[in-house]
């Protein structure tokens, strides 16, 4: 349809203007001249450019199916562990902007105009190392303070760069805080530090497990009345490791984590300042091995069987295979009960600022969304000093600078875009599509406009043509596109009307956003 009235639009200024070049003046007539051409070359660019939309030779079409739908997507996050507590002090200016560093990496993580719109933040209620100095550290930011002077007696003014980390991340939007433990409060402890000793199974004994929950919930229920959004409390952190050394941590075995749930959920219970606080868990560290087991300590579980609606789980060093079959199983044993990706970084030394690392994680996000049919999606810490694959900005603590890297820009793909209350819808697999590792979600934005989200991941070193087919859709006319490549971060490449059945070009080596709307 727009190529015909390109046609005709070109014949009436072609008439316009041999009428002005007669009957003007030379003055007017060079006027009309200069208008007929830059006319004529703007609708043939126009045709030109809607000729190689509708182009479909050598297309990959992507077979959308919209009444295919899957998980309602609840938020995309990160934690605030082992940075915040140093970098959330950082007041010193960032480039002459006349905002501070700590509030530049603030808006990079979670405003959607200037970063990528993360909406759910991990808060990390420490144990006390970081105050007592005990144990094996081979990082002091990998301790962390409590709040607590005495038992039950606090400071609030503890943990103050972290704590406003938190806060900056509420007023920037963020719905969803998480607050989880690593280790019980040290004072709790077997043997008085916030890790196991070599050889133990456990370093906190059922007798200490309410005044555990007792003190958790006196810092989620003061930070709540502070405006924090509190939705999730997780006092355990991967139990199946040792936890012997290197960070605050605790090991449990899958029968005693039921005992700490049940004094969890007692204590949440009688605490009406905490209504729409929910627990989460049990953490495990990956979705193979002994997970199953831990899930199964807390669904199984008479009295908390019924309770919990989610579980949190950790994807690391689990693959395709051990997700489907950890997939099967909940389907199985417990099909109501829905997924959440808690904790994930590429585990991989060395620093990497390229588009290989952020590849990886938008591997691992796709298949977590796809195989696992996740509602929400952790990335582990948000910024890093370097020499490791895990922060989406690295960091100079020396010179408190900071570096975004390729990882923060192509989580945006997916954070900025896929909005909470999305929904999923399915996309029919082929071989020509596989290695785009493709998403889509339909949801309704802050204008109220419906549109569609597709996220496509393109390793290749050519471009790919896309011919989106999606039967029964809404009429959309509005294309936006957004690409995080070498020379992209999360920039807007293409916005304009759309018309069903064109192709969209997605660049070679890119992560790529397509966003359709019904309006345009």
């Amino acid at each position: 349809m727009k190529k015909k009235w390109s046609v005709t639009v070109l014949c009436v200024l072609l008439l316009l203007t041999g009428c002005s070049l007669g009957n003007g003046s030379k003055k007017d007539s060079d006027i009309s001249g200069r208008n007929g051409l830059q006319g004529e070359t703007a609708v043939t660019k126009e045709a030109d450019e809607q000729s190689g939309k509708n182009d479909t030779e050598g297309a990959i079409t992507l077979n959308i199916d919209i009444t295919d739908k899957h998980q309602t997507l609840e938020s995309f996050g990160t934690s605030g562990c082992w940075w915040s507590q140093y970098v959330g002090g950082w007041e010193n200016e960032y480039k002459d902007t006349g905002r501070s560093v700590r509030d530049e990496i603030a808006m990079l993580l979670f405003d959607r105009e200037k970063g990528i719109g993360l909406s759910s933040y991990r808060y990390n209620i420490g144990a006390g190392s970081a105050d007592s100095g005990k144990g094996t550290y081979s990082d002091p930011h990998r301790r962390a303070q409590s709040f607590e002077t005495a038992p039950f007696q606090y400071n609030w003014n503890k943990d103050a760069n972290a704590v406003w980390f938190m806060k900056r991340a509420a007023e920037l939007g963020v719905k969803e805080v998480v607050m989880f433990c690593n280790s019980p409060l040290e004072r709790l402890t077997i043997n008085g530090t916030a890790q196991v000793t070599k050889g133990s199974k456990e370093n906190i004994l059922p007798e200490n497990y309410d005044d555990f929950a007792r003190y958790v919930m006196d810092v989620a229920e003061h930070f709540k009345k502070e405006g924090i959004p509190v939705k999730y409390i997780s006092p355990i952190n991967e139990p199946q490791w040792d936890w012997t050394e290197g960070q605050e941590g605790c090991h449990y075995e899958p029968a005693a984590i039921a005992k700490v749930y049940r004094a969890f959920l007692e204590e949440l219970n009688n605490r009406p300042e905490l209504k729409g606080v929910a627990l989460s868990g049990p953490e495990s560290g990956e979705w193979k091995g002994d997970a199953i087991a831990y899930t199964s300590a807390l669904l199984n579980d008479t009295v908390l069987g019924g309770y919990f609606d989610t579980i949190d789980n950790h994807s690391y060093w689990s693959d395709t295979a051990s997700k489907a079959a950890f997939k099967r199983w909940m389907d199985a044993n417990h099909p109501e009960v829905k997924l959440r990706m808690s904790e994930w970084c590429e585990m991989v030394n060395g620093s990497d600022v390229t588009m290989a690392s952020a590849f990886e994680l938008a591997r691992v996000l796709q298949e977590d969304l796809t195989v696992l049919d996740v509602v929400s999606w952790q990335n582990w810490v948000a910024v890093a000093p370097g020499g490791y694959h895990d922060g989406l900005i690295y960091v100079n603590e020396q010179k408190k600078a900071l570096n975004p890297l390729k990882r923060l820009w192509g989580y945006g793909n997916y954070s900025r875009f896929i909005r909470p209350g999305y929904q999923r819808i399915g996309i029919k697999e082929s071989s020509d599509i596989k290695e785009l590792k493709p998403v889509a979600f339909t949801g309704v934005n802050e204008e109220g406009k419906e549109e569609l989200v597709l996220v496509i991941i393109n390793q290749a070193e050519d471009n790919k043509k896309l011919l989106l087919d999606i039967p029964g859709a809404v009429e959309y006319t509005g294309i936006n596109v957004y690409e995080t490549s070498d020379s992209h971060d999360l920039d807007k490449i293409e916005s304009g009307r759309y018309d069903m059945g064109d192709t969209v070009e997605v660049s070679k080596q890119s992560i790529t956003t397509i966003i359709l709307s019904k309006d345009w």
